[in-house]
C-alpha cells in the first residue's frame, strides 16, 4: 500500500485494484482524523497550541490567568504573572543645613554623590532648600559627572534663583534634566556656589537631594 508523503496515511497504490473502497475510504479518513487531532488538541475557549518534541504532535497550552503573560519557561510556552518592574535609579538626601560663600560652585562640608552603572541616557533630578540672607543676591545647586563620563559642572542643569524673594526666607526648588553619558559606571556629585556681584554672600543649603534614573542606551 502507498502512503501520503508528510504524513504516512495508507493509500491504494496506483495500480491497486480497490475492492472494498468504503473501507479504504474509512482507513484514510481515521487516519486524518487521528492527524489532525493531534495538530489541534485544544478544548476550550483560549486555549493555544505549541509544537511539541513529537513529530506532527501540538501540545495544548490553556489560557492563563487574568493579567498574565505569555513567557517561557524550559524552552516552552507558558502563562506567568509578569515580572515586577526593576527601575535602575540611585538617590541621595542630605537634610542638614550647610553653607558657602563661594561664587564658584564647590562642595559642602558634606559631600554628596551618587554612584549607578548606566546606560548611555539617564535622568538626574536636582532639588535643594535654599537660603540667601542678602536681598538681590542668590544661591544655584547643580552636579558634575565622573568616572566613565567627565562633566563639569554647568549651570546650564542648575537649580537656582538670583533674586532673594525675601530676607531671611528660603526658596525650594527642583530641576529635571536629562544628561547622554559614556556607559559605565558614572558618579553625579552636587555642587553649591553663592550667587552675588560684589562683597561675600552666605548662600545656605538644607533638604538638598539627587536622584539619577537610568534611561538605558
Amino acid at each position: 500500500m502507498a502512503t501520503t508523503t508528510n504524513y504516512g496515511w495508507t493509500t491504494p497504490d496506483d495500480t491497486a485494484l480497490v475492492k472494498d473502497g468504503a473501507s479504504a475510504i474509512r482507513t484514510l479518513g481515521s487516519s486524518v482524523d487521528t492527524t489532525t487531532k493531534a495538530l489541534n488538541p485544544s478544548t476550550t475557549l483560549g486555549d493555544i497550541e505549541y509544537r511539541s518534541s513529537t513529530a506532527n504532535t501540538n501540545t495544548r497550552l490553556g489560557i492563563g490567568s487574568t493579567g498574565n503573560v505569555l513567557t517561557v519557561s524550559g524552552g516552552v510556552p507558558v502563562w506567568a504573572a509578569p515580572a515586577a518592574a526593576s527601575l535602575n535609579t540611585a538617590n541621595s538626601t542630605v537634610t542638614t543645613s550647610q553653607s558657602t560663600t563661594s561664587s564658584s560652585y564647590t562642595d559642602l562640608s558634606t559631600s554628596q554623590s551618587v554612584t549607578l552603572t548606566t546606560g548611555t541616557k539617564v535622568m538626574v533630578i536636582v532639588s535643594s532648600y535654599m537660603i540667601q540672607n542678602t536681598l538681590g543676591y542668590g544661591a544655584a545647586v547643580s552636579y558634575a559627572i565622573s568616572g566613565a563620563t567627565t562633566t563639569a559642572v554647568s549651570d546650564q542643569w542648575a537649580v537656582y534663583f538670583e533674586e532673594t524673594p525675601r530676607v531671611g526666607n528660603g526658596v525650594s526648588m527642583s530641576y529635571v534634566s536629562y544628561q547622554t553619558v559614556t556607559a559605565g559606571s558614572n558618579t553625579f556629585t552636587l555642587k553649591f556656589k553663592s550667587i552675588y556681584s560684589a562683597g561675600s554672600q552666605t548662600a545656605t543649603f538644607a533638604n538638598r537631594q539627587i536622584t539619577v534614573v537610568d534611561l538605558g542606551s
